[in-house]
């Protein structure tokens, strides 16, 4: 199984519950979290979507756990506050952006499917995605309204997600992940003798049988 396939595997059922919740496509939600977490390999503490400690404000699934992960940044001033800044940072850009390299709080999550319903939250609560929610039933429309709502500074954005999604939808289908589980039939023979009570009658006779014990099994 490769690395995109275990991910989709593993992350389905909780993007699928939080969806199944909140309304945003799943096929979305688990390309987004594809690409912040490059496919679960920086999910620490369950952290899907890199979601920082920022207000404190919980939208929907995050109970207030947070843990310092390293992280790089890009700002437009050299007096920026983090808990724990590298030596020799922040460094200058040719743009004339300045570049940190990092310590800050970011959220975890008890599970994935808490970090999923969090982001969900941010999402729905957010009057700048408003439009895009309108969408909620076209996940490629809904992808790029998000896009141009800002989401992403990346010019590209709209077009890596939408990549990733249909990797993704593939994925799901060729592991029928979006199949309900069938109900296992029983045989009736099987249930009659499941349903069956077995009843235990003991008797004690005379003294001299104390130590004799005699067992009868009925239906």
């Amino acid at each position: 199984m490769s690395t995109k396939e275990a991910f989709v595997t593993r992350y389905y059922p909780y993007a699928k519950k939080a969806a199944d919740k909140s309304g945003i496509p799943v096929v979305f939600a688990l390309a987004q979290s594809a690409l912040e977490s490059g496919w679960g390999k920086s999910a620490k503490g369950n952290m899907m979507f890199g979601i920082k400690k920022g207000s404190g404000v919980n939208y929907g699934g995050w109970q207030g756990d947070t843990q310092l992960i390293t992280t790089t940044e890009y700002l437009s001033t050299a007096t920026r506050h983090f808990p724990f800044i590298y030596p020799g940072y922040p460094k200058q850009q040719s743009n004339g952006k300045w570049k940190y390299r990092v310590q800050d709080y970011f959220r975890a999550y008890p599970n994935p499917f808490y970090s999923f319903m969090d982001w969900a939250g941010l999402l729905t609560r957010n009057s700048r995605y408003q439009y895009a929610l309108q969408y909620k039933q076209e996940p490629y429309r809904f992808a790029e309204e998000v896009a141009h709502a800002g989401y992403a500074t990346d010019p590209y954005y709209a077009d890596k997600i939408k990549r990733l999604m249909k990797e993704i939808e593939q994925i799901i289908v060729l592991k029928k992940l979006h199949q309900k589980p069938k109900n296992k039939i029983i045989p009736a023979i099987l249930v009659g003798i499941g349903a069956a009570t077995i009843a235990v009658t003991i008797y004690i006779v005379k003294p001299e049988f104390l130590n004799k014990i005699y067992t009868y099994e009925t239906r």
